[in-house]
């Protein structure tokens, strides 16, 4: 059984705050809203892409 916390850490969140990671999380909050749980796991898994482009902080 999962419980809520392991729930909320399984979701990615948006940790840079460039203006794509900004428009991204947006969308995803959007079709959260609307609970169109297909739109917002393929914004998840966008978010995770796009990440993997950003810069790793030294």
């Amino acid at each position: 059984m999962t419980t809520p916390d392991k729930q909320r850490r399984a979701e990615p969140i948006a940790e840079h705050r460039c203006p794509t990671c900004k428009d991204l999380d947006r969308s995803r909050k959007q079709a959260e809203a609307k609970r169109d749980l297909s739109r917002v796991t393929d914004f998840n898994v966008l978010i995770v892409r796009h990440r993997m482009t950003h810069v790793p902080e030294p």
